[in-house]
């Protein structure tokens, strides 16, 4: 239609250039026509308006991002709680080597494995991925992408100092966090969650004193974690990943700060000593 328009306004302003005859008879008919192709030039603008505004608005569309859902997670007054479920079975861990590393830094030994990597990966402590998201720590708040989108910022009480490592896990719409406090046991401190992001809905809260690693593992049900500190005991925790519950834990001589999985082998750091575990 917008072709058309304008080969008849060309047409109708040809045929004006070209009249011949005596200039008052031909006077009626050239007003006639030109009322015709101010009509017609009239209806071409605003369809070249209203197909340019379109465009404009689809275009402005799709360069504009999606908001991303801002929720802010509060656990005042929820104590540890598991929904019920069948439970999920732990894995057999067995200790392979137990090494002093002359207390060396966590990310000092992470750099000297070989071949072995996070479950996420990042080069800033604040700032990993893994197969599907980027997640970034900024201001005590989380912010979780898929590409270029950020879908979801998510701010929950934990300790600065552990605004760092692989600490966070979206997984089909389930995100896997911890609430840490540093210093001594403390109640309501220090344990995981499971929370659903799209109803935005807490799915399930872990016992105190589970989670003070920087890290955690998920490996198919069940995740692992670690929990210790000066006066207490350390562990390596199984957590079920549907529940929240402890299934199974194993006693180390300092908590775990940091681990990594491959070939059915835990390595863990602690602050004093290396790990290797094997798992089946």
């Amino acid at each position: 239609m917008k072709k058309q328009y304008r080969l008849a306004t060309f047409a109708l302003s040809a045929c004006l250039l070209t009249g011949c005859g005596v200039r008052e008879t031909n006077a009626p008919e050239n007003s006639e026509a030109e009322k015709q192709t101010e009509n017609i030039s009239n209806i071409d603008t605003k369809i070249d308006e209203a197909e340019t505004s379109g465009a404009l608005t689809e275009s402005e569309f799709r360069e504009t991002p999606i908001a991303p859902k801002e929720i802010a997670i509060d656990f005042t007054g929820v104590s540890e709680f598991h929904p019920e479920g069948t439970a999920a079975q732990p894995y057999s861990l067995e200790v392979l080597s137990e090494t002093y590393n002359n207390i060396t830094f966590a990310d000092e030994w992470y750099s000297g494995l070989e071949d072995v990597s996070l479950p996420m990966i990042g080069v800033n402590w604040d700032c990993f991925y893994d197969e599907n998201y980027t997640y970034q720590w900024d201001d005590g708040k989380l912010s979780i992408f898929d590409g270029e989108n950020c879908l979801y910022v998510l701010e929950y009480p934990t300790d600065k100092w552990y605004v760092n490592g692989n600490n966070a896990r979206l997984e089909n719409g389930i995100f896997y966090g911890a609430s840490v406090m540093n210093g001594y046991a403390q109640p309501d401190t220090c344990f995981m969650f499971a929370y659903d992001l799209e109803n935005e809905k807490l799915l399930w809260r872990s016992a105190d004193q589970t989670y003070n690693s920087m890290n955690f593992l998920v490996k198919g049900d069940v995740i692992f974690c670690g929990y210790g500190f000066t006066a207490e005991d350390d562990y390596l925790y199984q957590l079920d990943k549907n529940t929240g519950e402890v299934i199974d834990r194993l006693s180390l001589k300092k908590m775990p700060d940091l681990m990594a999985e491959k070939d059915g082998r835990l390595y863990v750091h602690t602050y004093s000593y290396d790990y290797v575990i094997g798992v089946q």
